[in-house]
């Protein structure tokens, strides 16, 4: 708007109007002309005697008309009055403190644009409005002296590290400032570029760590400049509700803001939240999708389990029927199940799909190396936040799982061996009986093939990469040269289980496998517990560690309990010592899952420890019969030995679905190493990368997956001409995280988001403005507070002109 215009809408209306009731007050006085005549002459007297009434009178009817008149011109003219305001505030150095006016302002500006923003209503996203927002903060500012420093949520996101493992506090905070310093202190043409150039980001909500960047950079202003803060968010309960009053982190929150308040209090400003947010936001989203079988083998099928959940930050939501489809590969869209029923804000059960073997078989050139499918899950109409309402999960399907068994004590009787029902219980094939007859095909149970070997011939292996399973039972000791070779193996991320029995020598373990706690092995080993005799006392389990993957199939109901704690079937155990003092490492804690249930009080059954990437479990007792009945009760051994193979053996499966930002990696065994691998992200971009060696494992390694979709992994080779060829290939998946689609707002029962935050800061000055508000009072950065001021002045001028006729009729009505 012109200058000129700003100033006429500003002080000309309202000065003009104030001169109208000055002017009719000077022309009723000279309208009429004086005559001197004799019968006046008696009361010129009386009248001198109350002119200075008269004037007084007069003069308050008249202040009263101008102030009435100009208050009314102001309501009606805001936009213009708002503009001189603004100058004034400026040229008085009202909001700068005790600064002079050409002081500099470094303004920091916090943008939240994880994946929650994208949400879209009336034609616009969350994210379309918080950036309009930004860019109209960035043009009030005045060029070549003000500056901007923009803190993204995607720059202080920091993504897992391999495996899920998050990184150490001091490697975050590096990370994040090394990324937010490259948007600090830009002039205003850069960061208009930058704020247009930003775009939603498929990260999660981390707001405390993004107040932290902002704090450390406005106190890092000098002195002499003024600083401002401008948040802007969706205010979603995913990124707010540790915040909140009640939160995890309200505390840190407190404190952060208290530190910026405290150097914007010399400048005279006050941190600002703008709510990009939309009030009654409703979503649909599909929030996890995993597969019950780690490892599904040639055959097998595979049950994989759907969580939907709708949000809504409406009170007044309906529930919602959605219905699900899928497709495989790509293929044709296929139905399932009946429409969902979802409640509002209310968890839902998983729903299930079912995919039978044929859909899951290899083809014959897949045989030998596996393949993998990628299962998209979607809704059948998308919503209003579309990035969730897709998942995809990828399974890989392997023609077997190598399992290497080490027997000590190898025998023609099944009863005698060490391993022979183990062995029996890990492979089982096919889920019909010998000798049942039907039409329904075979399906496969386990993907495991067993490999038994001898204790003595484990001191010819190589390597163990052929193999996702090293089992030892009853092994009397392993030379020096294996345990190396089993560490490096276990190192890498695979798995070893121990069992023991009368042949171990537990004083060879201790010192090649426990090493005064740093070794693989969970506890320190001592002599047996209690008795071979087999006419001895019983004793049965109970669980210690509920919450572990492999026992919380029989945590899940009293039913599946009972499995684990009705057999009374342990008579000998070895007894051991758990890591203390020096020994414990608090990076490889070790954990008690089952304990023998004595009447002293529970001593350790089932042990694990985490070593590199991989994991170690122990059992105190016998793979055979040699130390307990439990193989002639209920099935115990069969479905816990099960779980544990499937626990051990799937560690490389939980690289095919990851979450936003966690890096893939891959172990590469002999057979697939290649000269080149590419990596194909979900946009079509190809990626070549290298492979690493870490402690003499080849390794392939992906940290570029910022992106939610399907990546796919090609190995190629040389031909003898020299052309490249595919050698093998494998897909991995990449999923938002599922607190990004809850849309509820931070709010109070009553007051809504702005109450919540004045609940949680205290004291602590803020101002609060929502999306839309500021069309309202006709400036891009004025608060709801701006009409509600010019309805007041409305009505005080009203107010003023009824006072005026009051005291024109009544009060000052002339002497009778």
């Amino acid at each position: 708007m012109p200058t000129w215009l700003i100033w006429t809408l500003g002080l000309g209306i309202p000065l003009a109007a104030a001169a109208v009731p000055i002017i009719i007050h000077i022309i009723n006085l000279t309208r009429y002309r004086k005559v001197d005549w004799a019968a006046m002459e008696f009361l010129l007297a009386a009248y001198k005697r109350t002119r200075r009434r008269v004037q007084m009178e007069s003069l308050i009817m008249l202040l009263l008309r101008v102030l009435a008149v100009m208050l009314i011109a102001a309501a009606l003219f805001p936009m213009g009055c708002e503009r001189v305001k603004e100058w004034a505030d400026e040229t008085m150095g009202i909001t700068r403190g005790t600064l002079s006016t050409d002081a500099p302002l470094h303004l920091v500006l916090v943008l939240d644009n994880s994946a929650s923003m994208g949400y879209k209503q009336e034609g616009q996203t969350s994210f379309d409005r918080a950036k309009q927002f930004a860019l109209a903060t960035v043009d009030s500012l005045k060029p070549n002296r003000d500056r901007v420093s923009v803190v993204r949520l995607s720059d202080v996101y920091v993504p897992p590290g391999i495996g899920g493992m998050a990184l150490a506090d001091d490697a975050a905070d590096k990370s994040r400032r090394r990324r937010v310093s490259q948007l600090s202190s830009l002039n205003l043409d850069a960061a208009r570029r930058e704020i247009a150039a930003t775009g939603v980001a498929a990260v999660d909500t981390n707001m405390l760590a993004a107040l932290r960047e902002s704090a450390r950079m406005v106190e890092g202003t000098p002195e002499n400049d003024a600083v401002g803060l401008v948040i802007i968010s969706d205010f979603c309960t995913s990124g707010w509700r540790e915040l909140s009053k009640d939160g995890t982190v309200h505390a840190d929150f407190v404190a952060v803001m208290d530190r910026m308040n405290a150097r914007m209090k010399t400048s005279g400003t006050v941190p600002v939240f703008y709510d990009a947010g939309f009030e009654n936001g409703q979503n649909v989203a599909i929030t996890g999708v995993r597969v019950n079988e780690r490892i599904v083998g040639n055959g097998m099928e595979a049950k994989v389990l759907i969580d939907v959940q709708f949000s809504a930050s409406d009170p007044r939501a309906q529930d919602r029927n959605v219905r699900l489809k899928y497709r495989i590969d790509g293929g044709p869209e296929r139905p399932f199940g009946a429409p969902i029923v979802l409640q509002p804000n209310r968890a839902a059960e998983p729903v299930q799909l079912v995919l039978p073997a044929r859909d899951l078989t290899l083809k014959p050139e897949e045989e030998k190396t596996g393949a993998s499918r990628n299962i998209e899950i979607f809704t059948e109409e998308p919503d209003a936040l579309t990035t969730d309402n897709t998942r995809n999960v990828v399974i890989h399907v392997v023609p077997g799982v190598p399992i290497l068994v080490i027997d000590g004590v190898p025998h023609a009787d099944p009863n005698i061996d060490e391993t022979f029902y183990l062995e029996t219980a890990l492979g089982i094939s096919s889920s019909r009986v010998d000798g049942e007859r039907g039409e329904a095909p075979d399906v496969r149970i386990t993907p495991n093939y067993i490999v038994s070997m001898r204790p003595e011939q484990m001191a010819a292996i190589d390597s163990f990469f052929d193999y996702r399973l090293v089992i030892l039972a009853n092994v009397q000791d392993i030379p020096e040269g294996v345990v190396a070779k089993l560490e490096e193996f276990v190192e890498a991320g695979f798995g070893l289980l121990i069992f023991d029995g009368d042949k171990v020598d537990f004083g060879k373990y201790n010192s090649m496998l426990y090493k005064e706690g740093k070794g693989m092995l969970p506890a320190k080993l001592g002599r047996p517990g209690g008795s071979d005799d087999p006419t001895a006392e019983n004793y049965g389990l109970t669980v210690t560690g509920p919450d572990h993957p492999v026992i919380k199939l029989f945590a899940e109901s009293p039913e599946n309990l009972t499995i684990i704690t009705d057999p009374v079937a342990v008579r000998n155990w070895r007894e051991v010592t758990l890591p203390a003092g020096t020994e414990v490492d608090p990076l490889r804690q070790t954990q008690t899952l089952l304990s023998l249930n004595l009447p002293s009080g529970p001593v350790p059954f089932m042990l694990e420890r985490p070593y590199g990437r991989g994991r170690v479990m122990y059992v105190t007792t016998t793979a055979s019969e040699r130390w307990n009945g439990l193989w002639r009760t209920n099935g115990l051994p069969l479905f816990l030995y099960l779980e544990v193979a499937s626990y051990l053996t799937g560690n490389e499966a939980r690289y095919s679905n990851l979450s936003v930002g966690e890096p893939f990696r891959r172990v590469l065994r002999v057979v697939d190493v290649a000269p080149q691998y590419t990596v194909r992200d979900p946009a079509g971009t190809n990626v070549d990368i290298a492979a690493t060696s870490d402690a003499g494992v080849n390794l392939l390694e992906y940290a570029g997956t910022a992106q939610p979709g399907v990546y796919t992994l090609t190995a190629f080779e040389k031909t003898d001409s020299g052309e490249p060829r595919r050698k093998w290939q494998e897909r991995f998946s990449v999923n938002l995280h599922a607190r990004e689609s809850d849309l509820m707002r931070l709010s109070l029962a009553e007051g809504g988001t702005e109450a919540a935050l004045k609940e949680a800061l205290g004291e602590l000055p803020m101002l609060y403005r929502r999306a839309g508000d500021e069309l309202e009072g006709g400036d891009a950065l004025a608060g709801d507070q701006g009409g509600k001021e010019w309805m007041w002045l409305a009505v005080l001028g009203v107010c003023f002109l009824l006072f005026e006729t009051v005291w024109s009729g009544v009060i000052s009505k002339a002497d009778k």
